[in-house]
């Protein structure tokens, strides 16, 4: 086992999240090991960890860069029992328990965590973690469909550096609190913190997540990558009940379930 390992052991807290674990020190995804594992027939609330990954995936196709042994990297096998309009809270619940493990980590980073619809995690404005959601549908012995969640999360924890690129919008805990802080407590926190979220009813998520998105009642302009849909301009009303973004645009009500947002000025 690695230090990794036997740290959680001794802190994890939680009833099923994480009881199961596999931890890499290198893996190309850690979704595509907790892929494996759910094909294999991983239990409900199975992790998968690693110190590097080397083809780490965020949202919309894109690359999640880690610092090897400093970050957190880690994919959850759920099997949720949601109807599918209520799927897209699981990762919107996610981002929110993110959230709650920044907050009680250091008491100099509570004031600054917010979230970013659809569910990235800022810290004074800059993003700190994001939550990669994604679903896949099996046909049971009765012919219904029943989905299993891939939920992908990654954290900037101890790293001090990033690309030129990255270096105006990304931060971690410990440039933000000035120290470095210790991943395994912050994984528990954040198993914990995902149990007692994904407790809560669909209408409670959503209230909590709109309070914790500080662009809500601005003017937002989104932009769909990878299409050729034209990008969105209008006032952020709030959530819909399924966790897709509220718009108000040219006189009407739009609900947006994904999609990248800029707060116009």
């Amino acid at each position: 086992m690695t230090p990794l390992d036997l740290a959680l052991r001794g802190r994890l807290q939680t009833v099923r999240l994480g009881r199961a674990h596999r931890h890499h020190a290198t893996v190309g995804s850690t979704q595509s090991a907790a892929a494996e594992w759910a094909d294999a027939g991983a239990p409900t609330g199975a992790l998968v960890t690693a110190d590097h990954q080397s083809e780490g995936r965020g949202r919309l196709g894109r690359v999640w860069a880690d610092e090897p042994g400093r970050d957190l990297a880690l994919s959850l096998v759920l099997r949720p029992k949601l109807r599918p309009e209520h799927l897209g809270l699981v990762p919107l619940a996610a981002a929110l328990a993110v959230c709650d493990a920044i907050s009680g980590a250091n008491a100099r980073l509570a004031s600054g965590v917010a979230l970013k619809w659809p569910n990235d995690v800022l810290l004074e404005g800059q993003k700190v973690a994001g939550v990669l959601g994604e679903t896949r549908w099996r046909t049971c012995g009765s012919g219904s469909q029943s989905p299993t969640v891939l939920l992908g999360i990654g954290v900037n924890v101890n790293r001090r550096t990033f690309p030129p690129e990255l270096a105006a919008r990304a931060t971690s805990l410990a440039l933000t609190s000035g120290a470095d802080l210790d991943r395994s407590q912050i994984l528990a926190d954040l198993l914990l913190a995902l149990e007692r979220r994904f407790a809560l009813s669909p209408e409670a998520i959503v209230h909590a997540a709109e309070a914790q998105i500080p662009a809500l009642g601005n003017t937002l302009q989104v932009g769909f990558p990878g299409t050729d849909r034209a990008p969105l301009i209008g006032t952020a009303l709030g959530l819909s009940p399924s966790g897709a973004l509220r718009l108000e645009a040219s006189g009407e009500i739009v609900d947006v379930h994904a999609g990248e947002t800029t707060v116009l000025p």
